[in-house]
């Protein structure tokens, strides 16, 4: 009876748990906007700070992907770049990053860089709503979620009006004598872009639409 029980306690307690739990890769933008249709956090801005958090394991050489949303026959090599931190980055190549699921923009123009290594600094949460880590505002936290590391990388767009941004890392999982390259990445859930394409509010071009026709009638007067 006792095992009968404990069984389905058992199985609330691991499905609870794993809801909460924080991603091993996230992205976050300081100051932008959480997409809920797309699922990610969405600046408008040309230069901001992208932020790289690892979580639950130490991780090696993790990759960010950045991602244009040009055809590919138009070359951005010499015309599009992206700086990291005062470093340029203007060489880019068409295609998916090795590994990396084809989703969303890729296959794509892009270029990555290197985030270097993530250990257990401090502890992390989930930046995706509803829990709303913001590491630029709390930094690491006090109690509760996972033990990681996050890296802020301030980003300058040159040349482009949309970036996609993937972070991910390649690890080897061994069976036997045989190793596999294996690949963990943000969920799709937890990764960020920057577009110059803004849709003005409805408010905004409410107010054009006013002033256009005021000064149809100020002409229409005059004459």
């Amino acid at each position: 009876m006792k095992k009968t029980l404990l069984l389905p306690l058992l199985a609330v307690f691991i499905i609870s748990g794993s809801a909460f739990a924080v991603p091993d890769l996230q992205l976050f933008i300081a100051g932008a906007t959480y997409d809920n249709v797309t699922d990610t956090w969405v600046t408008h801005s040309s230069t901001f700070d992208l932020y790289v958090i690892g979580a639950n394991q130490v991780m090696s050489n993790v990759q960010v992907s950045m991602a244009l949303n040009l055809d590919q026959s138009v070359d951005p090599n010499g015309t599009a770049s992206i700086g990291v931190n005062g470093t340029l980055y203007d060489s880019w190549i068409y295609g998916t990053p090795n590994f990396l699921p084809t989703h969303d923009i890729f296959p794509a123009w892009y270029t990555t860089f290197n985030a270097g290594n993530f250990g257990f600094i401090g502890r992390v949460g989930d930046v995706a709503p509803p829990y709303n880590y913001d590491p630029s505002a709390m930094g690491y936290l006090s109690t509760g979620n996972a033990w990681g590391q996050y890296k802020r990388y301030s980003i300058s767009l040159s040349g482009i009006d949309y970036t996609h941004f993937d972070s991910y890392f390649y690890y080897n999982n061994s069976f036997g004598s045989s190793g596999h390259t294996k690949i963990k990445f943000a969920p799709f859930s937890h990764d960020a872009e920057s577009s110059n394409n803004v849709v003005p509010e409805p408010t905004t071009l409410a107010l054009f639409g006013i002033g256009t026709l005021g000064m149809g009638l100020v002409r229409k007067f005059r004459k």
